[in-house]
């Protein structure tokens, strides 16, 4: 009996002894498994930060690239937006042409830049049109965007004729396809004055002197032969090759002035006297500098009230008295004076009696016979074709020139008869040298010889004779009328105006801006256009070439690895 109890007790224990190993062996798999379980975990948080990190990272460089990106274009569109306002208010354009055709000259520059009125200038066609007729079309529209760039107050628009009939009307009815109008709106004492000036195609070209002479001596004009055609651009049709260079930046600077100059200068040259002197270039240069001209008959026309210069180009045959009288009444101005006359002489006039009295009231005469020098470094060729640089210096304001030289052929002498008297002063412009002479000339040759000496001394070629009136009695605010008197046509002769050696042209104007208050003129030196509408040289073609097909593309290149280089490492 105790024999089987001892038995099942030991069975008992170790059953228990049996479960506890079990149970002891249970708990240490469990706790190995929680400790490779809690590694597990812990490598998983570790991955899954380090992986948070990253993509942190990551979408911090994605959105400073998208920023910078947006950024980027966003300047782009900046700069393009500033550069096209810049391109459109400044003349940032760089001309290639050789001749520099599509370019304001610094004078034109400089007084377009100081109109301070707004200026409407209105060409008669499509744009297309135009533009295609001519490379001359071409240039004009070039020249007048850059006008615009430069000021402002200045625009332009194209206006179709056949599509705006009633606007055509109610400027004239003589406005043809291709015309161009510049217009100013002013207001001058409470009033609205509208000026206009109206440019042809002839006025933007200039033509070959030989054809222009050719018609001079046949009685032709460029304007009297454009006007029995019907239009400039049929005149064109048949002359088309006779034109030389382009005169558009003339005419636009010119028209310019006329409009908006507050104090028009109006220019009447008289004829019906069979005068001799050809005064083309002079017009032209008048007209360039802003004066109005125009001429009349003065054998049946009355002198225009508006007119503030009139000019007597050398009339062969004498004035009449009635004639005398309205040079006289123009030059008093019912008392009131400032009213100029230019009056040239010539060798080849006849007798001329009235003239010569009505000189002599402004203490002028013109002499016999024509001035010739004694040594050669003062004549070409012959004694009567002079040089001379002894000029006034009264009214040189707009000669640059430090020492100008002036020549003429044929000039009668030129004599100051008092230097002042009864309020009327005179004043000589233009001597010859102390060695000169005066001699008649022997024209029974072809080439005219000098004949007899008539006068030795220093001779006079231009003078002025003034008449004076005090305003309220005080000196100090006087009023002036003139005669300026030149001993020669050939002072003012075509080729001589126009050639760029003598400056008989810069002293003449100057003096005549000087006496009438003028502004300062501008004179433009006529443009050629040869070639195609970018005529440039070879230089130019290679150094564009590379710019655009290697220079350029390797420069976007280069910058676009390194970007690709620089983001990669981050």
């Amino acid at each position: 009996m105790d024999n089987i109890n001892n038995e099942e007790q030991v069975s008992k224990d170790s059953k228990t002894f049996l479960e506890d190993i079990v149970k002891s062996e249970k708990e240490e798999k469990d706790k190995s498994a929680d400790k490779s379980s809690g590694k597990k975990k812990d490598k998983k948080s570790g991955k899954d930060k380090k992986e948070k990190k990253f993509n942190g990272k990551k979408l911090k460089h994605g959105t400073m690239a998208t920023v910078f990106t947006c950024v980027f274009l966003a300047l782009l569109v900046l700069v393009n937006v500033v550069t096209t306002m810049l391109f459109d208010r400044y003349p940032i354009t760089i001309d290639l042409t050789s001749e520099k055709i599509y370019s304001v000259s610094d004078e034109s520059e400089e007084y377009v830049k100081n109109v301070d009125v707004d200026v409407m200038v209105t060409i008669f066609a499509d744009e297309e049109t135009y533009t295609n007729y001519s490379s001359y079309n071409k240039q004009a529209v070039e020249l007048l965007k850059n006008y615009c760039k430069l000021n402002h107050h200045i625009d332009y628009r194209f206006m179709d004729i056949d599509s705006n009939p009633e606007v055509v009307k109610s400027y004239s009815n003589s406005i043809q396809q291709f015309d161009i109008i510049f217009e100013t709106n002013t207001e001058v004492d409470g009033e609205t004055i509208q000026r206009t000036r109206k440019l042809g195609m002839i006025d933007l070209l200039s033509f070959n002197e030989e054809f222009v002479s050719s018609l001079s001596q046949s009685g032709y004009s460029i304007d009297l032969l454009a006007e029995q055609a019907g239009s400039d651009l049929t005149f064109l049709a048949y002359y088309g090759n006779y034109v030389e260079s382009s005169n558009a930046e003339q005419a636009f600077t010119s028209a310019l002035m006329t409009v908006t100059d507050p104090n028009p200068i109006y220019v009447t040259i008289l004829t019906g006297r069979n005068e001799i002197a050809d005064l083309t270039y002079f017009q032209t240069l008048l007209v360039a500098n802003g004066y109005n001209v125009n001429s009349v008959d003065i054998t049946s026309e009355d002198i225009p009230e508006n007119t503030d210069i009139i000019v007597l180009p050398a009339p062969k045959n004498d004035y009449l008295e009635a004639e005398i009288a309205k040079i006289s009444d123009f030059l008093n101005n019912d008392g009131n004076l400032g009213r100029q006359m230019i009056y040239i002489a010539s060798y080849s006039q006849d007798s001329t009696p009235n003239l010569d009295e009505f000189l002599e009231e402004y203490g002028l005469s013109v002499g016999e016979g024509v001035i010739c020098e004694t040594y050669q470094a003062n004549y070409y060729n012959y004694p009567y074709i002079t040089t001379t640089t002894n000029l006034s210096d009264s009214f040189d304001q707009d000669i640059e020139t430090s020492n100008p030289v002036v020549v003429s052929e044929f000039t009668r002498p030129v004599n100051v008869l008092f230097e002042e008297q009864d309020m009327v002063s005179t004043n000589e412009y233009i001597l010859s040298t102390d060695d000169a002479y005066t001699a008649a000339l022997d024209v029974s040759s072809q080439i005219p010889q000098v004949g007899e000496r008539l006068e030795k001394g220093q001779q006079c070629y231009f003078a002025v004779g003034s008449k004076a009136k005090f305003v309220n009695g005080e000196d100090t605010d006087t009023l002036y009328s003139n005669v300026l008197c030149f001993g020669s046509e050939y002072l003012l002769n075509n080729n001589i105006l126009s050639a760029e050696q003598y400056n008989n042209r810069e002293y003449i104007l100057s003096v005549l801006n000087g006496i009438t208050h003028k502004t300062d003129g501008v004179t433009i030196t006529p443009k050629t256009i040869t070639g195609s509408a970018f005529d440039i040289n070879e230089q130019q073609k290679r150094i564009l070439m590379w710019t655009f097909s290697a220079i350029i593309p390797g420069v976007v290149l280069i910058t676009g690895i390194v970007v690709w280089i620089r983001r990669k490492n981050k």
